[in-house]
């Protein structure tokens, strides 16, 4: 707790200073954050954030209201005529200035109150009148974006929960009064019909929130003014339980730098469910970023594939390297096909995993003949049964349980049914797999035995470990790093157990796959069985929710751990590392903001704390790698090393392009096409190569810590998880780099002797 003192202190540093209580929209406190934070109305955030404020109005024993005009110097609302005294109880005081809900439902919010004391010795001077003397009459909800003073355009506003004070003076009580000139430019005490005069004159400027109040409840037939005794000593006209919401703003066109959308308060008033709207309100504020990165809402493409938020542009190709391997890749297809359909279910098998997989499609189909159709039909089950886990549509007014249901018995009915239909569940290529899962189920029953009852064990487990999560509110994330573990394995460990399994059993690889790790987990006992296995499929799935932290935010379906990532927020809610605030105020996106609104004011008050939360995850996942190498290296048939590789190599290549990005919290980040292709290429030519690209990556990673918003402890885990994978790969790096050297060598001196000859030619007699 801090004594606050606003001495010798500028507005800029009290609007860094000073913590506003962040509010849901039914004034529970869900964080902090500083005021300029709060007060900025921009793309991600358009209406600010709302928080809890006060608003006094002292009466003179003679009904006189006392009015200050705000001062030029203040950031928002400059130079309006206002009540007495509005401003914000703050975070971290002493005495405190939290109230929680028990405290405003019985009229008595002491944290307010000692906020508008403290406030009015700094306004005014006002050293005379204590909490006690205030009564607390209602709340009000508004927003409103500050066109008057910074013009169309405006970066700045208020979106408040106002709590509303009122007090009087006794019968010959003295009140002298020293406004604060960096606060207050002109005081004024008015009656009813001056008031109503000056607020009709147009020459005059006026808060948002005053004219509220004055129109709604000291104007109002019987209103207030009727009867300030009563008013103020909480007799009359107190009403603790009502949120009154109203806009400030006409319905129709945008207003300010965010393009805030007017009239959803007033709806809200009159029906509707606070915290819906509140919800409803955030996705608009997502949906402000993505426009402004794509021009799109990224609406009805498929699930699965990124629909629901903007993909960041990214160049094709980079340098001749990736030119040539993408015209290569593209020209000559770069994998061949294995698979071969030999009826009509066959053929729709090959048919939808090149839809609703164009990445895993081709790397299934160069397997072994032995065990291509096996694996085919191994990732379009489990494709089946996360397409129903995913689904948040068809099953949002039934109950979890259905879907539970369905997800634990899926391996017992869907899988033994040759004429499986599930209608209405997923969209797109997905839907019509589930819709023709017949094929798929007896293509299955065509197995070897051995792949049969893996894939079955899998879709069992599997499914009951989603049926698990369904459980959990995972709105705001699992809820700590062990249960991010066990989703992870439950989706994706698993996978790795079953393709290990189909590969050994099928003879294609030794009992060496299936071995443990260095990374022992909870659910490969005994003995760590098959850790290495699920090393490599978290590896991925880490990677994979990292990357897609906003589509899952928006999605309802969140994963980031809520004991890592509570440990940046400022308030209780996931969504807030999309905001600006959050993310270095824009500062390195410049096609996101102007750069004369980032230095004016995106960057002032705003933090990392986003992309250091990000930074922690990636540590979390390269910690895994070494791993990955090792199962890699137990990998003896090339067209299975090619098969696990590619995703892997990904996989590392995404987090260097993920680690301390603050685009991944304005969409999707996908590597370069250029690159995939190279690395498709190069996983085919063996382990050599593999190791030469995770050295690449992790050299990547190593180059930016230093300047990352990763914090002391998490960049010291980085150093040693890069490290250790520049130890690992170090051999094979210096290998390809000589290689790579003795052919431009080799070069070189073909291309003099080819000089010398030409030469020689020309000059000879």
């Amino acid at each position: 707790m801090v004594t606050w003192s606003a001495e010798g202190a500028s507005q800029d540093e009290l609007m860094l200073k000073d913590e506003c209580l962040v509010v849901n929209y039914m004034d529970e406190v869900v964080g902090h954050e500083n005021k300029y934070n709060v007060h900025k109305f921009v793309v991600g955030q358009p209406v600010g954030l709302v928080h809890r404020a006060f608003s006094v109005m002292l009466f003179r024993s003679d009904g006189r209201l006392l009015l200050q005009q705000r001062a030029q110097s203040k950031i928002t609302f400059s130079e309006v005529w206002t009540n007495t005294c509005c401003s914000h109880p703050l975070y971290g005081m002493e005495p405190s200035e939290y109230d929680g809900p028990e405290a405003t439902a019985s009229g008595s919010p002491a944290g307010v109150k000692h906020a508008a004391v403290r406030k009015l010795r700094h306004e005014l001077g006002i050293t005379t009148l204590e909490a006690s003397r205030f009564a607390f009459v209602t709340r009000v909800h508004y927003w409103a974006c500050d066109v008057g003073t910074h013009g169309p355009e405006a970066p700045w506003g208020e979106h408040e929960i106002d709590y509303c004070l009122v007090a009087k003076l006794r019968e010959g009580e003295a009140l002298p009064l020293a406004p604060n000139p960096d606060e207050v430019m002109a005081v004024d005490w008015v009656d009813r019909e001056e008031l109503a005069a000056a607020m009709a004159d147009p020459e005059k400027k006026w808060s948002p929130w005053f004219k509220i109040i004055a129109r709604k409840f000291l104007f109002a037939e019987s209103g207030w003014w009727s009867d300030l005794d009563a008013l103020c000593a909480g007799t009359q006209f107190a009403d603790y339980g009502t949120i009154h919401r109203f806009d400030c703003h006409a319905e129709g066109a945008p207003v300010g730098a965010g393009g805030a959308i007017p009239g959803r308060l007033d709806a809200l008033d009159r029906d509707g469910d606070p915290l819906v709207a509140q919800r409803a309100q955030l996705l608009a504020d997502i949906r402000t970023t993505t426009v402004a990165v794509a021009g799109t809402t990224a609406a009805g493409k498929k699930q699965g594939a990124y629909g629901k938020v903007a993909t960041h542009a990214t160049p094709l190709a980079r340098g001749l390297a990736e030119v040539g391997a993408a015209l290569s890749l593209k020209l000559f297809s770069g994998l061949a096909s294995n698979l071969a359909p030999a009826d009509a279910d066959e053929a729709f098998c090959d048919a939808m995993l090149g839809k609703v997989s164009r990445s895993f499609a081709a790397v299934i189909r160069q397997l072994p003949r032995e065990v291509c159709l096996d694996i085919c039909v191994f990732y379009l089950v489990l494709r089946a049964l996360d397409t129903i886990e995913d689904d948040m549509d068809f099953y949002r007014n039934r109950p979890d349980r259905d879907k539970a249901r369905e997800l634990r018995e899926f391996h017992a009915t869907l899988l033994n049914d040759a004429d499986a239909r599930l209608e209405g569940v997923g969209d797109g290529d997905e839907r019509a797999l589930l819709e023709n899962f017949g094929a798929v189920v007896r293509v299955f029953r065509k197995l070897p035995p051995e792949s049969r009852a893996v894939v079955a064990d899998v879709a069992r487990d599997m499914g009951a470990g989603m049926a698990d999560t369904l459980s959990a509110e995972l709105a705001q994330g699992t809820a700590d790093l062990d249960e991010y573990d066990r989703y992870c394995h439950a989706v994706a460990g698993l996978v790795g157990e079953g393709l290990t399994r189909i590969f050994v059993a099928r003879g294609m690889e030794s009992r060496e796959l299936a071995a443990g790790g260095r990374r022992v987990w909870p659910f490969c006992a005994p003995e760590n069985a098959l850790g290495l296995a699920n090393s490599m499929g978290l590896f991925l799935q880490k990677t994979n929710i990292i990357r897609d932290y906003l589509e899952d935010y928006v999605d309802r379906r969140a994963f980031w751990p809520r004991d890592v990532w509570r440990t940046y927020a400022n308030s209780n809610d996931l969504g807030e590392f999309s905001r600006p605030t959050a993310r270095g105020g824009g500062a390195r996106e410049p096609d996101l903001f102007p750069r004369a609104l980032v230095d004016t004011c995106l960057v002032k008050g705003a933090s990392s704390r986003a992309l250091a939360c990000l930074d922690h995850l990636v540590a979390d996942a390269l910690d895994l790698v070494p791993d990955v190498l090792d199962y890699l290296a137990a990998c003896h048939t090339p067209q299975v090393y090619t098969f696990c590789a590619i995703p892997q190599i990904m996989a590392v290549a995404t987090l260097a392009e993920l680690f301390d990005d603050p685009r991944l919290f304005t969409g999707v980040v996908k590597i370069r096409k250029g690159t995939t292709a190279r690395i498709i290429l190069d996983a085919q030519k063996g382990h050599l190569h593999t190791l030469a690209w995770f050295h690449h990556f992790a050299t990547a990673i190593a180059d930016k810590i230093d300047t990352s918003a990763a914090t002391d402890a998490v960049k010291a885990r980085l150093r040693a998880s890069t490290d250790e994978i520049l130890r690992l790969t170090r051999d094979a790096h210096a290998k390809l780099a000589q290689r790579r050297a003795n052919r431009a060598a080799l070069a070189a001196a073909l291309a003099t002797a080819a000089l010398a000859a030409a030469a020689f030619r020309l000059f000879s007699p």
